[in-house]
């Protein structure tokens, strides 16, 4: 009894902190909560779009990625980023490691390994 009563405590606690910080700042929490609630595809046109794309449109204009062609270009990206770590060329533009994780999730939930 003492026990469930200590861990509801603390989920309380823990869900009051939560909303103090989210109503003194409301991005603190918003921000972090984007990667759950936005779709993996989503998440991982945002890295192409962002990091890819910017470089691809002056370089290879016929390779830039949108949401309709991104999941046929899945296994060249796979092979290209991790297989071969080609991209992203040069120092300039480098993918975070949640970045990476992103785009590994979105190409793995397309049965591409």
């Amino acid at each position: 009894m003492k026990k469930s009563f200590s861990i509801q405590l603390l989920v309380v606690s823990l869900l009051t902190i939560a909303w103090m910080v989210s109503k003194s700042n409301p991005t603190a929490i918003s921000n972090t909560s984007n990667l759950y609630s936005e779709p993996l595809k989503k998440q991982a046109f945002n890295i192409l779009q962002n990091k890819c794309n910017v470089c691809h449109r002056k370089q290879n204009p016929f390779m830039v990625f949108n949401l309709k062609n991104m999941d046929k270009r899945a296994e060249k990206i796979n092979k290209n980023v991790f297989e071969l770590q080609r991209m992203p060329k040069g120092d300039e533009i480098k993918l975070t490691l949640d970045e990476r994780e992103t785009l590994k999730n979105w190409i793995q939930s397309l049965n591409i390994n």
